[in-house]
Parts: structure tokens; sequence; C-alpha cells
């Protein structure tokens, strides 16, 4: 005989492939906005239940499939849990999870389940956070009116989870389907309600902030830098190729017709003039001033 949960119900084993399947059904039903309180109604369990039938011939009742739906919510949780803490990285490509042995080893000590991870990370994870994207935004179970408070033990361990440890919000950022997930406390029940659309999360608005003010302090440092060297390079313009230099050598010459000193300012307006009428020797200077 299979072995049976506290309530009696009959425990079913999930092959990989049908547990795909299932995921795959749910996404579908959330995508159509079924997903209502955490939950489905009854209805959709019976639909659910008959297409997981005809895609691979696995015929669960509702409470079968409450049971793996809130199991797999469970991992979701874990996981997201695992590669949010201090230490730990993770590869959505490849989908490991990368941390110093040290690391690995305090935190399997504290959560014994997050050893399956090791090897490889929670398959399906981010199709699994567009599922539970919704039912993990409250900080507590909620039920609809016509469901029946949690009566398995998979159920139980899920809302005593949600009561007693942190709340894990998947929010969606983008279009390209980058998640962000934040925690909000540890060891503490708090309510959250979920981030409307229009919003951010907080943890996003804090790095949106700091990267603001990079961007504001590299740009009046840029700007400081450039008219640091447009000072420079007018200063050095100034000491030594100035229309101002100029004139005080023609003044120096003291007999030099107005005409003349007209045309030699036509001429000194290009610095290239200045710089070769400033580098003359002053005999030269005085042949240039008359030949114009």
């Amino acid at each position: 005989m299979a072995p049976k949960n506290v309530d009696g119900e009959e425990k079913v084993q999930w092959p990989s492939k049908h547990e795909e399947f299932f995921i795959h059904i749910l996404h579908d039903h959330v995508k159509k906005g079924d997903l209502q309180a955490s939950t489905f109604k009854t209805k959709v369990w019976s639909e659910i239940s008959e297409e997981l039938l005809a895609k691979c011939g696995k015929k669960c009742t509702v409470k079968q499939l409450k049971s793996k739906f809130n199991r797999l919510r469970i991992a979701h949780r874990e996981f997201s849990d695992l590669i949010e803490h201090t230490g730990f990285g993770w590869d959505p490509i490849a989908n490991t999870v990368t941390a110093s042995e040290d690391v690995w080893a305090s935190y399997i000590k504290s959560k014994p389940r997050a050893k399956q991870y090791r090897t490889q990370g929670l398959v399906h994870y981010q199709l699994l956070g567009e599922i539970f994207n919704t039912t993990t935004a409250t900080g507590q179970l909620r039920y609809a009116s016509n469901q029946l408070p949690p009566n398995s033990d998979e159920e139980r361990e899920l809302e005593n989870n949600f009561l007693n440890t942190s709340v894990h919000i998947d929010v969606d950022l983008d279009d390209d389907g980058v998640n962000l997930e934040i925690d909000h406390g540890k060891g503490k029940r708090k309510c959250v309600t979920a981030t409307p659309p229009e919003r951010r999360p907080k943890k996003w608005d804090k790095m949106e902030s700091y990267l603001e003010v990079c961007s504001e302090v590299m740009s009046q440092r840029l700007q400081s830098l450039q008219k640091e060297k447009s000072v420079e390079a007018s200063s050095t313009s100034k000491e030594m190729y100035s229309i101002e230099e100029c004139i005080g050598l023609v003044e120096e010459m003291g007999d030099i017709e107005n005409d003349t000193f007209n045309k030699m300012l036509e001429k000194i307006v290009l610095v290239e003039w200045r710089k070769i009428f400033i580098t003359m020797s002053d005999a030269r200077r005085r042949a240039w001033l008359a030949s114009l």
C-alpha cells in the first residue's frame, strides 16, 4: 500500500517529467488570472487535474495537487532564501549555486534541506517565481471563502514557515524577465502588501538612488576636470601667445604707425600669427611690421 500523509491522503510520486508538466500547467492558469488568494478555486484544480491526466496519464486528486503545489512553493521560498544569503552566488544559465565550503557548511547546519542545491539549483526556479510572486507577497497565508484551512502536513509546514520566517517577494522588474527578490525581517512576522506594478521595491529604489548619486558625482567631477583643463589651456595660451602680449611688444617699440598697428591687429587674431610674432626677434618683428 502506498504511504499516506497525516490526513490519510495517499501520497503521489512525481517523476521529473510529470513535475515539469504540472508546473507548466500551473503557469498557464496563473497567466489566465485563475490564481486567487494564493490558490486556485476547486473548479480550476479539477481542470488542472484533467489537463495533467491528458498530458502524462497521471490522475491526482485535488488534495494531492494542492500538496504538490505547496511543496513547490516551499522549495521556491527556500531556494530564494539561499541565493539571497550573503556569500552565495547563482548562475541562472547553468543553474548552479556558488559559495565557499565554509559558507555552505554554516548554511547547511542551520538549513539541512539546502544540501540538495550544492550540485544544482532549483529546477524551473524562474518559472516558479512567476507562479508564486503573488502567493508569497502578503507575508501570511490567505484563504478564499470557499477554501478550507490547511489540512495536510505540507500545508501546515508551509504556514509555519510563513509565520516564523522572513517574507520573500519575487517582483518582475522589466520586460526582460529580470526578477528581484527581497526579504523583510528575519524571524519576525510581517504583513507586507504586494508592490503595485507602477512602484518598485525599496531595494531597487535604494540601488537606483545610489546609482543616481554616483552618476551625479561623476558628472560634477568630469565638469570640474574639464573646467580645470580649460582654465589651464586658457592661462597657458594667455601667458605665451596672447593678443595682449603682442600689443605690449609693439608698444615697447614706440615708433609703429597707426596704419601698421591696425594691420598687425588683423593678423594676430589668429593664434598662429601670434606665436610667430612673439617668437621673432625684435629686428624681425620690425621687418615684418614694415612689410604689412
